[in-house]
């Protein structure tokens, strides 16, 4: 009877407790849609695929080719080959900018001035022999042609190192592509007897890429972002909630009833957990469902892995939120320090970026997390459809890690009664 009259109150503590947040708009958002924000503008930022994504490319060409110039002691003027390679860009659907000249930071109208301000990402100058060169127009006193090989500046902006870097990737996947075309042309000229020998030593080696089969089935980069969101549900959803958990209500005074009240101070722990725990797994739905319905993701779904393993993820997150609301003098205390912790952490995590790709500290700290082990394990059970042995490790560490915090978070609570 008394088990079951305890159990009523942690249930009508949580439900109070969940209403109250439903109620606050500045609380839904930092819990549930906060995180969703985030899925949404990323995930129509970097993972939706298409024929039209070279045209976000914006590229500056500078065509000096069809100017005079002297090949062979005669004047030239032939700009085939360089207008071809402009209007190929164009048939690949980059957004091309034309110049007359590339010019200066400082001087409107020319190919550096928009680099300058953004309107570009590289420019590409076609030098003035580009078809004189390709077409073999140099030669000896005896005729024989001179191997002449063109060549194509490219410029980028150095202060946008990532957009840089995606837009010469893009560029050098289209020049190899255009190279592999007057290859095909140039072999086709030559005397049927040489050409397969023109050919390998044009490309003596053939690199194949293919994905390797870890999903059993083909996804995309959308599909694994999905399921390392739930990193950012334990951050914006578990974390934040449990942080003002007790500052909020030892602000509006209705802590101190609760504690007078015959409730033991632990039923009211458990019912602000199952709240919390409730927000969380709420937060985990929404993001998934819109990665379903907006996104079209293709996962796998082990239910009862993934409830586990957001239920152990949550403990470290309620556990750390716990510290701080209990720690904390104010709410808005409590949600400064909030955010200064989860800000920086979802950077940590590896929802977004690999750590492979940060330095050695930055690695050693994100791999300590028991949200990136969350991150880990949602991807490897979702994308991958790995067995759930395969994810013990990730399982074990944040059993332990959610233990020892969730314990903390129990001491912090202790203490900030004798405070009352």
């Amino acid at each position: 009877m008394k088990l079951k009259r305890t159990i009523h109150q942690v249930f009508a503590i949580a439900k109070t407790d969940f209403l109250g947040i439903t109620r606050n708009k500045t609380a839904i958002f930092f819990t549930l849609l906060f995180p969703l924000f985030f899925l949404i503008i990323i995930g129509f930022t970097f993972g939706t695929q298409g024929t039209g994504e070279t045209s976000r490319i914006h590229v500056g060409t500078v065509n000096f080719d069809g100017e005079m110039i002297v090949v062979n002691n005669t004047d030239s003027q032939n700009s085939t080959i360089g207008d071809d390679f402009v209007q190929a860009l164009k048939d690949a659907n980059f957004t091309v900018y034309e110049y007359s000249t590339y010019g200066d930071k400082d001087t409107n109208g020319t190919a550096a001035y928009d680099i300058s301000r953004g309107q570009i990402k590289i420019a590409i100058v076609i030098p003035a022999n580009f078809t004189e060169a390709l077409s073999y127009q140099y030669t000896d006193s005896l005729g024989t042609p001179i191997p002449t090989k063109a060549s194509l500046d490219l410029y980028t902006d150095p202060s946008d190192p990532t957009g840089s870097l995606i837009a010469q990737q893009s560029v050098f996947g289209f020049i190899f592509g255009f190279i592999d075309h007057y290859q095909s042309i140039v072999i086709g000229q030559l005397p049927e007897s040489f050409r397969d020998y023109a050919k390998v030593l044009a490309d003596p080696v053939t690199v194949s890429t293919s994905e390797a089969d870890v999903s059993g089935r083909q996804l995309r980069w959308i599909d694994y972002m999905v399921p390392g969101t739930l990193g950012l549900v334990l951050l914006w959803s578990g974390l934040n909630h449990a942080s003002v958990a007790i500052a909020d209500e030892r602000a509006k005074g209705t802590f101190q009833r609760m504690i007078i009240a015959p409730v033991s101070s632990i039923t009211v722990l458990a019912g602000k957990f199952v709240s919390c725990l409730a927000i969380v797994y709420l937060s985990a739905v929404i993001m998934l469902a819109t990665g379903v319905l907006l996104f079209q993701v293709n996962l796998y779904w082990n239910i009862p892995a993934i409830v586990l393993t957001v239920f152990l993820g949550a403990l470290s997150a309620i556990g750390l939120g716990l510290v701080i609301s209990s720690l904390a003098k104010n709410v808005q205390a409590a949600d400064a320090i909030t955010h200064l912790i989860t800000v920086p952490l979802q950077f940590f995590i590896g929802a977004f970026f690999p750590l492979s790709i940060m330095p050695e500290p930055a690695q050693i700290f994100g791999e300590a997390l028991p949200f990136t082990k969350l991150v880990y394990a949602m991807q490897g059970i979702m994308t991958k459809n790995l067995p759930f042995e395969a994810v013990i490790p990730e399982i074990l560490y944040m059993t332990i890690s959610g233990l020892i915090l969730f314990t903390l978070g129990i001491i912090a609570y202790r203490l900030s009664l004798k405070r009352l």
